[in-house]
């Protein structure tokens, strides 16, 4: 693949940084678009015929979304530190989670992206600058949670578990006397937080995580109705 072939988005939340990444790379590769959020990358996605789209770490979920809205494997996803390096579990996380590798703005980021694009690193391509980095870095490893109960806010919860009661959009916000658009744009977190395909899989992953607890019935002989497990009633 010649580097002239090379079309890449850039998903970034601040306009300089946009800016500045073009810049980077208008020499090496050619720059489809520039956008801020998640959901514009997802229609640029769809609409664009796209080889990178280059997500910088500064979106809260922007991978995981951004991996979920791409139409196959041959549109690369990858993560571009602008600024501060992010904590090592979070950057393990990126390549976890499916991305095709994490660069940063310190190095050549256009030759990075071309070799990206052409299959050169199908395990992952981790820039030199970022690998010095984790290597310094004295640390246990542990897999990434499958959601940290810290990130949800209450307002997530409360609308988690009424989904989990089965209960549509319209009726959450009934019930929880908000609008429809604000109901939908917290289930959205829910399923980015949790990396979940749906809403059935957030509630598995929730209780999973302990999120959410199953309630336990007793009938009259003190036996639980879910499991069928005698349970020790006396004092």
């Amino acid at each position: 693949m010649g580097t002239e072939t090379v079309k890449v988005l850039i998903v970034a939340p601040n306009q300089v940084v946009r800016a500045g990444v073009r810049t980077l790379l208008e020499e090496q590769v050619e720059v489809a678009g520039t956008v801020g959020t998640v959901a514009e990358a997802a229609l640029a996605i769809r609409r664009d015929p796209l080889d990178v789209v280059l997500v910088d770490t500064g979106i809260a979920g922007g991978i995981a979304n951004v991996l979920r809205a791409r139409r196959g494997p041959d549109v690369r996803v990858v993560a571009v530190v602008t600024g501060e390096v992010p904590p090592v579990a979070q950057l393990r996380e990126y390549v976890t989670i499916g991305g095709d590798g994490i660069v940063s703005t310190a190095e050549d980021l256009g030759a990075a992206l071309v070799a990206i694009a052409a299959g050169r690193a199908p395990g992952g391509w981790i820039s030199p600058t970022l690998g010095a980095s984790i290597l310094r870095v004295v640390t246990v490893y542990e897999p990434p949670r499958e959601v940290r109960g810290e990130s949800v806010t209450p307002s997530e919860h409360a609308v988690l578990k009424l989904v989990a009661d089965g209960h549509t959009d319209r009726e959450i916000a009934s019930r929880l006397q908000r609008s429809e658009r604000v109901v939908k744009y917290h289930v959205s977190n829910l399923l980015s937080k949790l990396q979940a395909r749906n809403r059935a899989h957030v509630v598995k992953l929730a209780i999973r995580s302990g999120l959410l607890s199953i309630p336990v019935r007793m009938d009259r002989y003190g036996l639980s109705e879910r499991h069928g497990i005698p349970c020790d009633t006396s004092d």
